[in-house]
């Protein structure tokens, strides 16, 4: 049918450039980090001058790294996976084990972005901010996790849905 949109292709695909766009910022915030703490150690060694934002600044960008990154780690299934149960397995059974614990897995993700959207929602509605000398709304930092756990969540499911070829997530 030439005039018909594949929606579930379509979603995949906007999808798939999210995450990638997603993962470049979370590229970036560990250029940043590094920039900072070279700024940090010349100020502070050679100026003696410490900031006194560095360090909080580059715990929130820990946090984005992980919670930018995590979705596309999924996507491509190079999280990590302990395989030591499912190789001992038949491909048929360690295939069928394998895709229900990415359910559970997507399950889990998928809750834990409802329940952290829920926080971010309150901390943006109540204005609250964190607690260091650098003081930020705090849904600034932790808007991250729901994003990462939801798109996280997705591509399990998607996985789950899609095939699913156990004998490429073995270690050669």
């Amino acid at each position: 049918m030439r005039g018909e949109v594949n929606w579930r292709r379509l979603f995949g695909t906007v999808h798939d450039i999210v995450t990638l766009i997603g993962f470049y910022c979370a590229v970036f915030c560990l250029a940043l980090i590094t920039s900072i703490y070279v700024y940090e150690v010349g100020a502070r060694y050679f100026f003696s001058a410490p900031t006194s934002w560095s360090s909080a600044l580059v715990s929130y960008l820990l946090l984005y790294i992980v919670f930018l990154a995590m979705p596309e780690l999924t996507r491509h299934r190079v999280h990590v996976f302990i395989s030591i149960f499912l190789d001992t397995l038949p491909e048929r059974q360690a295939v069928m084990l394998t895709r229900v614990l990415y359910t559970i897995a997507g399950i889990a993700c998928l809750i834990g972005a409802y329940f952290s959207f829920g926080a971010t929602s309150h901390q943006f509605l109540t204005g609250i901010t964190t607690v260091n000398e650098w003081r930020v709304p705090k849904w600034l930092v932790s808007v991250a996790i729901p994003y990462g756990l939801f798109s996280t969540g997705l591509y399990y499911l998607r996985h789950v849905m899609g095939r699913i070829s156990f004998c490429d997530e073995r270690v050669s």
